[in-house]
């Protein structure tokens, strides 16, 4: 063979090696291309939990919502048996060991935080009636919401600002630094999971003069996500019907389309739901891990909503968990679920009435008046092992389609 013929199939053998890298390198790249190619405003959504990526359609996606949770005590304050006491002794997994099973079946938990978490001696912000409490907590509580599988917490309430601007920062990074969301007053928060972009706005509802910053929000949230969820603080405490502002309130923003769910809190006790327009409404979620009385109304609700996408449409169902605020015979700080059927229909049967307006002033329960439970009201946990998430479907409990 001479040296032409040989520097021909040397030039053919290069060319060819040369095909196979540039074919091998777009493949690769194709490859990568699924794992990053999104749309402009997947780009610009905020994704606030780092697993909460876009998937497939795998079934529904769960959302839990638990009420107010106060962490600590007035003024910081440590007693033998109180909650500050209790968290200084105990292990934080105690305070949602018996709901934990529930809560972490879900995708997401959302719960209202109503304390002060701050390792700073901080002056408390003057206030004009009596009585008055200032709640605050070591930083390291917020680890008594992650323990318990709570991924959002709201700080949107009327006791996450007792020590001030700095309170309320340091409350927010102590959330953070357990990886938890904090839901901040009319700031958008966006997650994405199971196919579905869902948006969640925090905000407070003193009254209707509200809804002018609640509705230009929501607006702008139309085209950054399917399904938008409404969290709000307000109304007045310790009283069963909602105020006729929240019901009026509530029922304009289902009947606008803006908002596809409503969640509310602060009254301290549980208040009945409604769909109106096909938005489920749930006017107060009541207490649960809540340390601002030895014996609160004990009675309250782990409330969930699973989401199915059907052909672009996001179907809603809803399920009531019925559950205690403590167990016992004085609050022992760990909310447990509720076995008894009794209790469970009476508790549903409460979830469930009419919601009307009020021609009369409703009668409050306040921290004051409330009192030690009967014997026969006690509820003692049977010793059993620790319940798991095997033991928990959501088919066990009270199913309403919308």
């Amino acid at each position: 063979m001479n040296m032409k013929n040989k520097s021909r199939i040397v030039l053919i053998c290069a060319v060819v090696l040369m095909a196979l890298a540039f074919v091998l390198v777009l493949c690769i790249s194709l490859s990568k291309g699924g794992e990053d190619t999104a749309t402009a405003d997947e780009i610009t959504v905020e994704t606030t939990v780092a697993d909460t990526t876009a998937q497939e359609d795998d079934g529904p996606l769960r959302l839990s919502f638990i009420g107010d949770c106060i962490l600590g005590s007035d003024s910081g304050k440590s007693s033998e048996g109180n909650f500050t006491h209790t968290a200084e002794t105990t292990d934080h997994k105690y305070f949602f060991k018996e709901v934990y099973h529930v809560l972490s079946a879900d995708d997401l938990t959302f719960a209202n935080c109503e304390v002060v978490l701050s390792d700073r001696k901080l002056e408390k912000i003057a206030k004009d009636y009596n009585p008055a409490f200032w709640f605050i907590a070591p930083a390291k509580n917020a680890d008594i919401l992650k323990l318990g599988s709570v991924e959002v917490a709201g700080v949107v309430n009327n006791h996450v600002g007792d020590y001030g601007d700095e309170g309320y920062a340091d409350t927010v990074d102590a959330l953070k630094a357990q990886g938890i969301v904090p839901g901040e007053n009319f700031t958008p928060l966006y997650f994405e999971e199971k196919g579905m972009k869902i948006g969640v706005l925090y905000c407070n509802l003193w009254g209707s003069y509200n809804l002018q910053y609640v509705e230009p929000v929501l607006e702008e949230m139309q085209d950054k996500c399917e399904y938008k969820i409404l969290f709000f603080h307000g109304g007045k405490e310790g009283v069963h019907e909602p105020d006729n502002y929240k019901i009026d309130a509530c029922r304009y923003l289902a009947q606008s389309g803006l908002v596809d769910m409503i969640i509310g809190s602060h009254p301290h006790v549980l208040q009945p739901m409604e769909v109106v327009n096909g938005v489920p409404i749930v006017y107060s979620l009541g207490n649960f891990c809540y340390s601002a009385s030895n014996y609160p109304e004990n009675r309250t609700i782990i409330f969930q909503a699973e989401l199915y996408k059907e052909n672009g449409t996001i179907r809603t169902e809803t399920n009531i968990v019925p559950c205690y605020v403590y167990t016992g015979y004085s609050n022992n700080w760990q909310p447990d679920i509720v076995e008894d059927a009794d209790v469970k229909a009476e508790i549903l049967e409460m979830m469930n009435r009419k919601v009307e307006h009020q021609t009369e002033p409703p009668t409050t329960t306040t921290q004051e008046t409330q009192e030690p439970q009967t014997e026969a009201e006690v509820y003692y946990p049977p010793q059993e092992p620790d319940p798991t998430e095997n033991d928990y479907t959501p088919e066990d409990t009270y199913v309403v389609e919308y």
